[in-house]
């Protein structure tokens, strides 16, 4: 993998990303320590029964286990530094265009499923580039993204911790840090950044694993599928039902399940379709 630019892309990616996290949190994490803590021992567990879970998708299970690995830090610093740093200067130009008033009511909904979902299923690309057998399919994608999507939701969950002791004035540590991991993990855990570029990257893998399907369908479900998931994202961070998470989250796990079925329905024509398009390329 080494030899490939693809790895070295996603090498100097995870250490600006753990940098940009670093700077963050651990600076916040040494005032706040009992929030620090508390959000270790929630998110810690969550992200290695996660990963078990992702990991287990026969396609991500049958490869070797770094690159389970590496998709997920690819996710908690690479994906998270791109879009910690592409969040706040495309918030900073909506600020100067449309005004204050509607970029702090709608600037999450606009910004963050452009970058969030880009920067996410990029390290599935990523991967794709420096192992181009490992995404053999629509169903490779959906363990993948994932397993991103996991490694993103969990850095984010953490630093949302000290956003919520901070914005409430730091007064109630313990109780804004376990207010904040409530919403975020036992409301938002189930259909949060996972299910959305699990989305996504099923639609990589559709694009990069079906080649015995025709180029523009293949273009069409790529598209499609990271168009979906940055609806999803925006449906989710718009200001429409606050509140009312089971109503806003619901639809998220229903399109992630189907995803997820027809990914796994595809996955058993794999062999036929393979073959195809050896005959094809014999011809």
């Amino acid at each position: 993998m080494t030899g490939r630019p693809a790895f070295w892309v996603w090498a100097v990616g995870c250490a600006l990303g753990a940098y940009t996290t670093l700077i963050t949190i651990v600076p916040q994490a040494g005032v706040f320590s009992s929030g620090a803590l508390i959000g270790l021992v929630v998110l810690v567990p969550l992200l290695l029964v996660g990963f078990w879970l992702f990991h287990r998708i026969r396609p991500v299970r049958s490869n070797p286990v770094r690159y389970a690995l590496m998709a997920v830090a690819w996710g908690g610093f690479g994906a998270f530094g791109v879009a910690f740093a592409a969040n706040t200067a495309f918030l900073s130009l909506l600020r100067k265009t449309v005004g204050l008033e509607f970029a702090d009511r709608w600037g999450n909904t606009i910004v963050a499923p452009i970058d969030e979902e880009l920067a996410k299923v990029a390290g599935v690309a990523l991967l794709a580039l420096m192992v181009p057998h490992l995404i053999s399919g629509p169903l490779a994608g959906f363990g993948y993204g994932a397993l991103a999507g996991l490694g993103f939701q969990v850095v984010e969950n953490f630093l949302y911790v000290f956003n919520t002791i901070t914005a409430a004035g730091g007064v109630h540590e313990v109780s804004d840090s376990l207010s904040s991991l409530f919403v975020r993990v036992v409301l938002s855990a189930w259909w949060s950044h996972w299910a959305m570029t699990a989305v996504s990257g099923a639609a990589l893998g559709y694009l990069l694993g079906r080649v015995c399907r025709p180029m523009p369908r293949r273009v069409l479900v790529g598209a499609g599928g990271l168009a979906l998931a940055m609806l999803m994202h925006a449906w989710w961070d718009s200001p429409t039902l606050a509140g009312a998470f089971l109503i806003k989250a619901l639809p998220l796990l229903l399109v992630a399940l189907i995803v997820f079925l027809l990914a796994r329905h595809n996955e058993r024509h794999r062999v036929p379709c393979t073959a195809q398009a050896e005959v094809q390329e014999a011809a």
